[in-house]
């Protein structure tokens, strides 16, 4: 292999490496996201006919990515999930196990607590400032939301609390 063919390999290799969901630009095809970025950890059918590409680092990641796709597979905006702006957005009383799960994809733990009867999701996150927190999304036994609670990241507080937990 030549040199030059060798650097361009290199590069390529690079810029692949360098591509997140959020480097998406719009109107870019689903099939040019799928080759960038390689397979998604879920891929859903949205009610408007579009498709959601989820790429999710839960459980071990505080980063959550879904980009949204159009019928005719133009993408229509890519958003960082794992935010105090995203989270402010379930609904209590109207929301499903379902709404949160193709919102926020899977948790990084559930809880089930037999006293309250209710489940709880739990999704890793930092929150303003970069403090390691997370988001408690309870449910009630029909799998509505019942209320959500920001709290500290107990996988955090388990480890020790460095920056990489």
């Amino acid at each position: 292999m030549s040199c030059r063919s060798l650097l361009a390999f290199a590069l390529a290799l690079l810029l692949a490496a360098c591509a997140t969901p959020l480097s998406l630009k719009p109107g870019a095809s689903i099939d040019e996201a799928r080759a960038t970025l390689g397979r998604p950890t879920a891929e859903l059918k949205l009610p408007d006919g579009g498709t959601r590409l989820q790429y999710s680092g839960q459980p071990n990641n505080q980063s959550v990515v879904n980009a949204d796709f159009d019928a005719q597979g133009r993408l229509r905006v890519v958003e960082e999930m794992m935010t105090d702006e995203s989270f402010a957005r379930v609904r209590s009383g109207k929301d499903t196990q379902a709404d949160v799960l193709r919102d926020f994809g899977r948790p990084a733990e559930i809880f089930h607590y037999r006293l309250s009867n209710e489940t709880a999701f739990m999704y890793r996150y930092y929150t303003h400032g970069g403090f390691k927190a997370a988001m408690f999304i309870y449910f009630d036994p029909a799998g509505v939301v019942k209320r959500t609670e920001t709290g500290l990241d107990p996988w955090s507080i388990r480890n020790g609390g460095g920056r990489n937990d």
